[in-house]
C-alpha cells in the first residue's frame, strides 16, 4: 500500500503538495494532516469531497510499503506515519523545499530544491510526465505557491515558481478562489486578541 503524508499544522503548500503527489502516485492514499491552518480548514469544508483525503486514524499503517512525504523531511511532523519509518521493507520518497537540517530523514528517492513552494517541485514532475490536472487541482496548487511565496514577493520565490503558476493558470486555476482564501482580514475577535497580546 502507498501513502502520501505531509506535516502537522498543514498549510496550503502542504495541501497542494498532497494533491500534486497523488497525480504522480495515483495508487496512493492521501492522508490529511490532523491539524490544519484555519484557511485550509475553511477551504476543505467546501472541497473535501473533491479531493478524497483519508484520515490517518482509519488506516492500517502496517500495510504501507511506500511512504511519500511532502513539504517536510522531519520525522516528528508526519503524524502516525512516523511509526513505520523503521520498517525494513519501506520505500521512502520525499519532496521538500526547506533548507536541510541534521535531523532530516534520508529517503530512497528525494527531490529537494530551495524554491518558493514544495508544490512547484511536484508540478515540474507533473509537466515532465504530461499528467493531466483539473481546474480545481490547478487552483489548490496555485494556493500553495501563492501562500508560500507571499504572492510571489518573498525572496525565496524563483522563476520556477512563476513558471509553475503560469502552467496552472493555463490549466484553469481560479484566481478568485486563491484571492478569497489568501487575502483575509482579521475578524473582530482575532483583532481583539491581537490588541490584548500587544498590550
Amino acid at each position: 500500500m502507498e501513502v502520501i503524508v505531509s506535516h502537522s499544522g498543514g498549510d496550503f503548500d502542504a495541501l497542494a503538495s498532497l494533491v500534486a503527489a497523488k497525480k504522480i502516485y495515483p495508487k496512493a492514499y492521501k492522508i490529511i494532516p490532523q491539524s490544519l491552518e484555519k484557511q485550509v480548514r475553511e477551504f476543505l469544508s467546501l472541497y473535501q469531497d473533491v479531493f478524497d483525503f483519508k484520515d490517518e486514524r482509519h488506516l492500517d499503517f502496517d500495510r504501507v510499503n511506500k511512504l511519500v512525504i511532502v513539504d517536510t523531511r522531519l520525522r516528528s511532523r508526519i503524524g502516525k506515519a512516523e511509526t513505520i519509518l523503521d520498517k525494513k521493507d519501506l520505500e521512502l520518497h520525499i519532496y521538500d523545499h526547506h533548507p536541510r537540517t541534521e535531523h532530516d530523514l534520508r529517503a530512497d528517492r528525494e527531490i529537494s530544491r530551495q524554491i518558493g513552494a514544495t508544490v512547484t517541485i511536484l508540478i515540474d514532475e507533473i509537466k515532465k510526465r504530461k499528467i493531466k490536472i483539473t481546474p480545481i487541482e490547478a487552483t489548490v496548487m496555485s494556493l500553495g505557491i501563492y501562500e508560500d511565496t507571499g504572492s510571489l514577493t518573498f525572496r525565496t520565490t524563483t522563476k520556477e515558481d512563476i513558471d509553475a503558476l503560469s502552467f496552472l493558470i493555463s490549466k484553469g486555476a481560479d484566481l478568485s478562489i486563491v484571492s478569497h482564501y489568501l487575502n483575509r482580514e482579521l475578524t473582530e475577535e482575532e483583532l481583539s486578541i491581537l490588541v490584548r497580546l500587544i498590550q
